[in-house]
């Protein structure tokens, strides 16, 4: 295994030539590019209910736009989550105009939109517009650095559960494996479902 698919392989994992996945000790920016988007989703779900709400989620399947809801004693009206597991790519306007979009549908007014990634110029003022709580992976460090000490240990232990490394189908919430196209061409994560139910969903790596 040679060229970009090796330097791609060892970004998301963390490897060292030769030998193992080994997860972070303490916080920082690479934990998030150590992590598949699963383990992300879950990463932020721990974090908001370490605030005292009550959060629901669902692990793959059709969300609507929406990955975590948010419960609160003190509001009649949940908040909503929208996770976005990106590496390089900045979250676009676009996004979060379809965030928005969603808040509106479901007769909300206040919502997160929490990145690996960060945001773009025009994104941050969309949020800031319309009342988006926009968290990109600076924040969510300064939110993981106001918690306890033990509170930060369960945050990383959740964050690297399991094949931390290894993309979640989306569409029937397995493991992924590495597939090459048979006419060649650029390698990517497939659903281990591909022979058995023809799930077409795969992943590439932004």
């Amino acid at each position: 295994m040679t060229g970009w698919w090796a330097a791609l392989k060892k970004e998301v994992s963390g490897d060292e030539e030769g030998g193992d996945r080994v997860p972070r000790r303490a916080w920082s920016p690479e934990v998030f590019d150590d992590i598949e988007w699963r383990r992300f989703e879950a990463l932020c779900e721990a974090l908001f209910a370490q605030a005292g709400v009550r959060t629901e989620s669902q692990s793959h399947g059709a969300d609507g736009g929406i990955d975590i809801w948010l419960y609160s004693a003190h509001s009649p009206k949940p908040m909503i989550v929208q996770c976005k597991h990106w590496r390089r790519k900045p979250v676009g306007v676009q996004q979060m105009r379809e965030f928005f979009g969603v808040l509106k549908a479901n007769d909300l007014q206040y919502g997160t939109f929490a990145t690996s990634s960060t945001f773009t110029v025009d994104a941050l003022d969309f949020a800031k517009a319309n009342g988006i709580n926009a968290q990109d992976r600076s924040g969510l460090l300064r939110l993981i650095g106001t918690r306890t000490a033990e509170q930060q240990a369960t945050l990383l232990s959740v964050a690297y559960e399991g094949e931390y490394w290894r993309p979640t189908c989306a569409n029937c919430g397995v493991k992924m494996v590495e597939r090459q196209p048979k006419e060649g061409g650029t390698p990517f994560w497939g659903c281990v479902n591909y022979g058995r139910t023809r799930c077409r969903f795969r992943l590439f790596t932004l």
